[in-house]
């Protein structure tokens, strides 16, 4: 594993924000690497209204970034791999600047290219509490699961420093019982809520569905899956607002 300094894009000419604590909005997509039919369509229609994008496999060309800025976001990228000169990671997008962020890179152990995480810490509005929101792209092809549990093993010691509210969520990879295991070690470690899916239709691989959010100090509002043609994966949209009872001092 390797700290991966992150791509970033912040127009200072916007002041520093906070979010809602009673609606924090949020999309996570599996963009594939944009090579899809009308993804850019599909991206600024479910992207409209929302907070925080959580994307994976996002290239940094010219298109995307014409498309965040068209949204006036701020963004940055946990760079995986760079090919033909495009940058290609998982990326962070939002309405407000954060004011921190880390990445941790990992290879793949059977086809040497990384998979990439991104943490970025956010201001809530009236709240003594920061919220962390994490964008994962598990490693996907390995002989056994040693390196994905090491990946998991690795988010799980950083993130159980925070206290606070906390989002991961992204294409997770974990397509049989042992992930899922190592993703239940996760959630267990830290405390952590599963979103449920009653109607399903997010993607599956090897019958195991493999995009998820996970949540801890956070009332999910609403949330939906998105079908779409435009990538190998549906977008998720989710809707939050700060749990009841927490920590709401600071002036």
């Amino acid at each position: 594993m390797e700290t991966a300094p992150a791509h970033s894009e912040v127009n200072r000419t916007r002041p520093l924000s906070e979010l809602s604590p009673d609606r924090i909005a949020i999309l996570d997509w599996n963009i594939y690497k944009g090579q899809g039919k009308g993804w850019e369509s599909d991206f600024l229609r479910l992207s409209s209204g929302k907070n925080i994008l959580l994307l994976q496999e996002a290239p940094l060309n010219d298109g995307l970034q014409k498309l965040l800025q068209k949204k006036n976001l701020y963004w940055n990228l946990n760079s995986a791999f760079k090919y033909r000169g495009v940058e290609t990671g998982v990326l962070i997008a939002s309405t407000i600047e954060p004011f921190g962020s880390c990445g941790m890179r990992y290879t793949e152990p059977l086809i040497g290219l990384p998979k990439t995480i991104l943490i970025n810490r956010y201001a809530v509005a009236g709240s003594a509490d920061e919220l962390l929101v994490a964008t994962v792209h598990g490693i996907n092809f390995t002989m056994g699961i040693g390196a994905y549990k090491a990946q998991f093993q690795a988010l799980t010691d950083v993130l159980k420093k925070h206290r606070g509210p906390l989002i991961i969520a992204g294409d997770f990879n974990n397509w049989n019982d042992k992930r899922t295991a190592v993703v239940d070690l996760l959630v267990d470690d830290l405390s952590l809520s599963v979103l449920p899916f009653e109607d399903e239709g997010r993607t599956t691989f090897f019958g195991d569905p493999v995009d998820h959010f996970l949540y801890r100090g956070l009332e999910p509002v609403s949330h939906m899956v998105h079908p779409v043609t435009s990538s190998d994966h549906n977008p998720i949209s989710v809707t939050f607002r700060l749990e009841q009872g927490l920590d709401m001092t600071r002036q």
